[in-house]
């Protein structure tokens, strides 16, 4: 073949890939697949000229056809279009944010501070109940909250603002449940981790080839030597820079001891017991308090580790799973019997579901099949948890770029109303993201404001945004036990 069809090749195959991708995307489409619909992909939509008319028309159609309900509470406003001319640019580095923009301030018109709404919780909040009944006895007992989300929980920014302020109103020192191993320990401000790179884990995350028995953090570590892991708390939050007891969690022991250490004052032994069932051992800190603890494993596959809990006294816990990248389906990968037996060890008596912002890449107008999905791992949670409240946080803003600008993503007010339908189907308590963060192209305003509330991709809160997010969500919480009592 002559050596200049050979050039051609690399621009032909682009040029029928481009075709082959605009055929499927204008004449295939309305197919569902596995319960997604595939859409159409417009090649040219951030060059198109401004006008958002078709979007409106799409918008306006959500609310036209809506139910009767709560959801859409907030006013429906015309979609800003105001041109997004001014970048912004910071850098995130562990646990700060670094603003290199040093004319940001003088910009007030492309910066702006949000304007955020109180939004009480909505649905069947009847049902928390279960935890507004245990709050009373904080006092006297621990009262666990387990918070489980998708990557914007990650880090334990939102969680650790609900779980201070629960702790400051009903007691409770510690930060609770932390996992042997985890992806956010570069981010995460409350507590610092390390770990030997010899574990060996599963997780809902990194999926369970094996069906082994997750935990209810959804992911256990296997020790594949001496392999260790050490905890220390940090001065970010008061309520978490000391502890007094720990509690390791782990099952399918080999009869065997283990090593631990507190502040580093020289190791000591633990025996674990052998069996199926998940176990537990309590430590207490020497003098009555400490600000780090080390785990250190003996031999290979000694046992099944879940994690440990940091604790100090009765009162409120709120226990912090984030799964990245995941929908909330991540669920059926734990046994129930997982469920059931941390469920008498931890009393967890409220479980916060906040999932969504991965579904809205895939979602559509119809969400039937991750409705019926997410209805099914509620109720099966509902079994294992039966005197427990739940609330289903619904999806936050997200901004897809139109032209010059960022807009919400009209897959967001979908996914809200397929969300509201999951919390009335299951009968829980339902809390809007979406209008406490402002509504309708909130997300460019939480990224525009000084200091950033969001970051750029425009999906995900910064530090700040998240602390305002879990405020948000505890004073819902607490005002809600307060109209209950």
């Amino acid at each position: 073949m002559p050596k200049e069809n050979q050039k051609n090749k690399p621009l032909i195959l682009i040029a029928l890939t481009v075709v082959f991708v605009i055929v499927i995307s204008h004449f295939i489409n309305n197919v569902t697949i596995f319960g997604y619909t595939v859409k159409t992909i417009d090649l040219f939509m951030d060059i198109k000229p401004d006008s958002l008319q078709s979007y409106n028309n799409k918008v306006n159609s959500i609310f036209d056809n809506k139910e009767a309900s709560g959801l859409f509470a907030f006013n429906k406003e015309k979609i800003d279009t105001r041109d997004f001319s001014a970048s912004v640019s910071f850098a995130l580095s562990h646990s700060s944010i670094n603003n290199s923009d040093n004319d940001r301030s003088s910009n007030a018109l492309a910066y702006q501070v949000p304007e955020t709404k109180d939004v009480p919780l909505t649905g069947n909040i009847s049902q928390m109940k279960y935890f507004f009944d245990a709050l009373k006895k904080a006092g006297s007992e621990k009262i666990r909250v387990a918070h489980y989300g998708d990557s914007g929980v990650e880090g334990d920014a939102i969680t650790a603002n609900i779980r201070q302020n629960l702790q400051q109103k009903f007691g409770g020192k510690g930060v609770g449940f932390l996992s042997i191993t985890s992806q956010d320990i570069t981010f995460r401000t409350t507590t610092k981790q390390s770990f030997s790179n010899n574990w060996s884990t599963t997780s809902v995350v990194t999926g369970n080839a094996h069906n082994l028995p997750l935990g209810m953090n959804g992911d256990l570590s296997i020790p594949q030597g001496v392999s260790w892991v050490n905890y220390q708390t940090t001065n970010w939050i008061p309520y978490l820079n000391t502890f007094n007891m720990v509690r390791i969690f782990y099952s399918n022991a080999k009869p065997s001891t283990i090593n631990y250490s507190f502040n580093n004052q020289g190791d000591q032994s633990a025996e674990l017991k052998s069996g199926n069932a998940i176990q537990e051992i309590k430590l207490n800190a020497p003098g009555g308090s400490a600000q780090s603890f080390k785990l250190t494993t003996t031999f290979a596959n000694q046992a099944y580790f879940y994690g440990v809990s940091l604790e100090d006294g009765n009162g409120v816990y709120v226990d912090n799973f984030p799964w990245r990248g995941n929908t909330g389906l991540g669920f059926t990968s734990i046994p129930e019997s997982s469920f059931l037996q941390f469920s008498k060890m931890l009393n967890y008596k409220l479980i916060i579901l906040a999932f969504g912002a991965n579904e809205t890449s895939f979602s559509s107008a119809d969400n039937t099949w991750y409705e019926n999905q997410m209805v099914k791992v509620i109720n099966n949670l509902k079994k294992a948890f039966p005197e427990t409240s739940f609330l289903l946080i619904g999806v936050g803003d997200k901004g897809v770029k139109r032209g010059t600008r960022f807009v919400t993503d009209p897959n967001v007010p979908l996914l809200m109303k397929t969300q509201e339908n999951i919390a009335s189907k299951t009968g829980i308590a339902f809390w809007n993201l979406f209008e406490a963060m402002g509504g309708y192209n909130s997300m460019e305003k939480w990224v525009k404001a000084n200091p950033p509330l969001a970051f750029m991709d425009y999906t995900h809160p910064s530090w700040q945004g998240s602390a305002k997010i879990g405020d948000m969500i505890a004073a819902a919480i607490i005002e809600a036990y307060n109209n209950y009592k």
